[in-house]
Parts: C-alpha cells; sequence; structure tokens
C-alpha cells in the first residue's frame, strides 16, 4: 500500500509523536490524511470559492471579467469532478452522497458559507482567502511532483492534473482583487483586512477541528493506539509552538503573488508578518 499525500503535508508527522509510531500506524494516517486533503480542496472550491465565482459571473464591472469567472467556476468545476470520483472510489461508504466526512460541513454551515460568497462585494477579504489558497494549491501540487514512486498513483495523477491550472486562476484572482478590493471604500477595506486577518487565524492556520478530526478517524481505525488519544491531541496541540511546522504552512516564497499584491494597501500589512520564512 503506498500514502496518499507527501508525509511533510500532514500535520502530525511533524511531531516527536509521530516518530513513535509503527510504519502500518504512519500510512494509516497519511491515507486518511490525504483523503482530508481531497475534501479540502472540494470545500475551498465549491464551498468557499463556487458562490463567489457565481457572483461574480453575473455582476463583475465588466464582460471580460464576468467571462473569466464563468471560465474559472468551470475549471473548478472539473477539478471537484476529480477529486470526487477519487474519494468515492477509494470510500464508497463516506462519500457516494457527500463529500465531506473529515471536515465538519453539514448543511447550516454550507448555507452560510455559500450565502458570504453570494455577498463577496461587501466582502472581498473572500478574494484573498481564494488567491492564497490558489497558491497554496500550487505550492502542494509541486510537493506531490517532487515526491517519488512511494505515492499512490491515482492521487500524484490528479494533482498533476490540477497543477496546470493553478497559474490561470492565480492570474484571474488578481484581476478580481483590483476590480472589487481596489475600488471598495478604505473603510470597507479595514473592515474586510481585520476579518481575514482574524479568519486566517482562527481556521486556516493551525490544524483545529478538522485536523483534529482526521486524527479521531485514525484512532478509531487503529484501536490499539487509542490508550495513546491523549499524546496525540498533546502532539497536535504542541504545533503551535512548533516553528519549522508553522513555517511551512505560508511560505512567502510560496505565496510570492500575496506577499507582492498585499503590499499596495497598508491595511494588509499584518499579511507581510503572517507569511512565514
Amino acid at each position: 500500500m503506498k500514502r496518499f499525500t507527501p508525509e511533510n503535508l500532514t500535520p502530525l508527522s511533524w511531531t516527536p509523536f509521530y516518530a513513535t509510531l509503527g510504519t502500518d500506524d504512519r500510512l494509516a494516517y497519511n491515507r486518511l490524511h490525504g483523503l482530508y486533503f481531497l475534501e479540502q480542496t472540494i470545500f475551498f472550491e465549491q464551498l468557499l470559492g463556487r458562490p463567489v465565482l457565481d457572483h461574480l459571473a453575473r455582476h463583475a464591472p465588466d464582460e471580460s471579467l464576468r467571462r473569466e469567472a464563468r471560465e474559472f467556476a468551470e475549471e473548478e468545476n472539473l477539478h471537484t469532478s476529480w477529486f470526487r470520483d477519487l474519494l468515492r472510489e477509494e470510500r464508497p461508504g463516506w462519500y457516494s452522497k457527500s463529500d465531506f466526512h473529515l471536515i465538519g460541513a453539514g448543511a447550516p454551515q454550507r448555507l452560510i458559507i455559500r450565502w458570504l460568497g453570494r455577498n463577496v462585494r461587501f466582502l472581498p477579504a473572500l478574494l484573498w482567502l481564494q488567491l492564497m489558497a490558489e497558491e497554496r494549491a500550487l505550492y502542494f501540487g509541486l510537493q506531490f511532483m517532487k515526491d517519488d514512486d512511494s505515492l499512490d498513483g491515482r492521487f500524484r495523477a490528479v494533482q498533476k492534473k490540477h497543477l496546470a491550472d493553478e497559474p490561470g486562476h492565480i492570474r484571474r484572482d488578481e484581476l478580481f482583487i483590483h476590480a472589487l478590493w481596489d475600488t471598495a471604500s478604505p473603510r470597507l477595506r479595514s473592515l474586510n483586512a481585520k476579518l481575514l486577518h482574524w479568519l486566517l487565524r482562527e481556521y486556516f492556520l493551525l490544524p483545529k477541528r478538522s485536523g483534529w478530526n482526521v486524527v479521531e478517524h485514525w484512532l478509531k481505525e487503529r484501536p490499539h493506539l487509542i490508550p495513546r488519544r491523549d499524546e496525540a491531541r498533546q502532539a497536535m496541540d504542541g504545533l503551535a509552538r512548533n516553528e519549522a511546522f508553522v513555517k511551512s504552512l505560508y511560505p512567502r516564497r510560496h505565496l510570492p503573488r500575496t506577499a507582492t499584491l498585499s503590499q499596495a494597501w497598508q491595511e494588509l500589512a499584518f499579511l507581510q508578518r503572517f507569511l512565514t520564512d
């Protein structure tokens, strides 16, 4: 059996606890995290990104931007179909009726997130989240390409296809930021910058809810590890103090457009501190 994702993209692998695990236990965790990685991509592309793109496809300031949004949405739908097919192939019992098993995305949460996306005119912070997600997807995809043949070929192949479209998505994200952020009032930008800062730290920095959910599922599937649950919890909580891990999350060299573009607006100065390395 092969890994589903490069080991350095799995949080627990950065902990001393991980080093005490047997090969089979590590592989089981890696494969679960590989499924979570696909769920997370669908979450960004469909729950967060798609409502934003649908709004822009109808209401962007000019037809060229509306066309860019429509094409972007079509590509995201195609990508999601790849990830969805792979999830269903691997775990049909989990994913035959839902894209999410490891991510806590129930109906109320999905409704709220979609409502936010449809109001991107007042919440242009979502465009920065989208740009950062696309730059990270490019970074992650390159990690898959660097890995050797210990990776499952299906997971590597789908990331290779995904990787090809990411530069174009980043280009479009920049267009949308210039169209909505640049033209927003200073007050609206300031409020959105504060919101962006909070969202990044609360939901998109350290593995918390969903990251721990992966571990909980892993422990259930490896019952001999259940007595070590507290150790696993301490290991995950300790990632906040793991400098090497924190620096791996949003490395400046892999988010160059975010780093450069955000310098144009003082309210986004916190991003220069948020980006690591």
